[in-house]
C-alpha cells in the first residue's frame, strides 16, 4: 500500500515539472500570433480635429471611405481630411499619373500623404493625390458604374417611351476597361395618308466595349468596339472596330478630361440597302465632373469622318448629369444626339433624346 503510494506520489511529481513548462510554453506561443498580428489601427483626422479610428478602405472621385466599428463605413469629402495614417498597404496614384506603393504615415504637415516601403519615403500634398486603393482588395474595389431606367420625352408629346441604360467599368494603374449597354423603345400615334392612325413603335440598342492600356499615366492606347442599331435612322446594323490613342490632361478629385483620335472600320446596314464597309477617323473626347455638391456630370463626344465618302462626318454626343438624392441613388437628366451629314436617302440626319431618369450608382 505505501509502495502504491509511494509509486503514485512519484509518478505525479515527475509529471508536474514536465507539465508546467509545457503549459506555459503553449500559452505564449498561442498569444505569439496575436501579437505579431496586432496593429495600430488607422487613423482620419478632419480638419476640424476630430479623429476616427478604422480601416481605410479606398479615395476615389474625391471621396474617402473609411471603415469605423460606430458608424460603417463613411465617405468623407478630401477636401475635409487632415491627415490619414495606416499601417496597411495601399497604392497611391497622384495628378501625374506616377504611383506609389507603401503605408500611409503620420505626417509633419497637415495634408500631406506619407508614402513609406523598403526605406523609401515619399510625401504628397493632398491636392496632388487623386486615388488610393488598398492592395489585399483586388478587382472589386477597382470597379464603378451605373444603371439608369426612366420616361423620356424625344421630339413630341404624343408618345410614351422606356429608356434603360447601364455601364461597368474597371480601373487599374496599367488598364482600363468598361462595358456599357443602352436599350431605347418608344410607342407613338400615328396618321396615314387616308387619315387612319396607328400605334408606331420604334427602338434603339447599342452594345460598347472599351478597352485601355496606360503608359506614363496620362497616354493609353486604347481598344473600342461599338453594335448598335436605330429604327428611327433606319439603320439595321452597325459595328464599329476602333484602335487609337487618348491622352488625359486632367485628371483629379474634381474632373477628368481627356481627348483621343484613331482610325475606325465601320460595317453597317440600312433598311432596304446592301452592307457596306468603310474607313473612318475618330476623334474624341471625354469629361467627367465628379465634384459639384452632390450633381455628376458626365459628357463624351464623337466625331467620325470618311475622307472617302465626300467627307462624311457622323457625331455622337451622350450626356448625363446625375444629383445624389441619397447615398448612390440618383436623378439624373440625359441628353443623346445622333448626327449623320449624309444619310442614305429616306433616313433622317439626325436623332435626338432627352429624358429623365433614376438610377443608382457605385464606385
Amino acid at each position: 500500500m505505501l509502495a502504491s503510494m509511494f509509486t503514485s506520489f512519484s509518478l505525479r511529481s515527475r509529471r508536474w515539472p514536465l507539465f508546467a513548462p509545457s503549459g506555459a510554453l503553449v500559452a505564449c506561443l498561442g498569444l505569439l500570433p496575436l501579437a505579431a498580428t496586432a496593429q495600430e489601427p488607422d487613423r482620419m483626422t478632419f480638419l476640424s480635429g476630430v479623429t476616427l479610428e478604422g480601416e481605410v478602405k479606398q479615395l476615389q472621385r474625391g471621396t474617402l471611405d473609411f471603415d469605423t466599428e460606430e458608424m460603417d463605413v463613411v465617405g468623407a469629402d478630401w477636401d475635409d481630411v487632415a491627415s490619414l495614417t495606416s499601417a496597411a498597404r495601399y497604392e497611391v496614384t497622384d495628378v501625374s499619373g506616377q504611383v506609389y506603393f507603401g503605408s500611409l504615415l503620420e505626417p509633419d504637415q497637415p495634408r500631406t500623404l506619407v508614402v513609406a516601403e523598403n526605406g523609401t519615403t515619399v510625401v504628397l500634398d493632398y491636392d496632388d493625390v487623386v486615388e488610393i486603393i488598398e492592395i489585399s482588395q483586388g478587382f472589386i474595389a477597382r470597379t464603378s458604374g451605373f444603371l439608369d431606367v426612366g420616361a423620356n420625352l424625344a421630339r413630341a408629346n404624343s408618345l410614351s417611351s422606356i429608356l434603360a441604360r447601364g455601364r461597368a467599368a474597371y480601373s487599374g494603374p496599367k488598364w482600363f476597361a468598361s462595358v456599357q449597354a443602352e436599350g431605347y423603345r418608344q410607342t407613338q400615334e400615328a396618321t396615314d395618308d387616308l387619315g387612319e392612325t396607328f400605334e408606331q413603335k420604334t427602338s434603339r440598342s447599342s452594345l460598347n466595349l472599351t478597352g485601355k492600356r496606360y503608359f506614363g499615366g496620362k497616354f493609353a492606347a486604347t481598344l473600342y468596339e461599338q453594335i448598335e442599331q436605330n429604327e428611327e435612322l433606319n439603320l439595321d446594323r452597325r459595328i464599329l472596330s476602333a484602335l487609337g490613342g487618348e491622352y488625359l490632361f486632367i485628371r483629379n478629385q474634381e474632373m477628368e478630361l481627356s481627348f483621343g483620335v484613331g482610325g475606325v472600320l465601320n460595317s453597317e446596314q440600312y433598311a432596304g440597302e446592301e452592307r457596306s464597309e468603310s474607313g473612318e477617323i475618330n476623334v474624341n473626347m471625354g469629361f467627367d465632373a465628379f465634384d459639384i455638391g452632390d450633381f455628376d456630370i458626365y459628357t463624351s463626344v464623337n466625331s467620325f469622318t470618311n475622307p472617302a465618302d465626300g467627307g462624311r462626318v457622323r457625331v455622337d454626343v451622350d450626356s448625363r448629369i446625375s444629383w445624389e438624392v441619397i447615398d448612390d441613388f440618383f436623378i439624373g437628366f440625359t441628353v443623346i444626339e445622333k448626327f449623320d451629314s449624309e444619310p442614305p436617302v429616306g433616313a433622317p440626319d439626325r436623332d435626338f433624346q432627352y429624358g429623365f431618369t433614376v438610377g443608382w450608382s457605385w464606385s
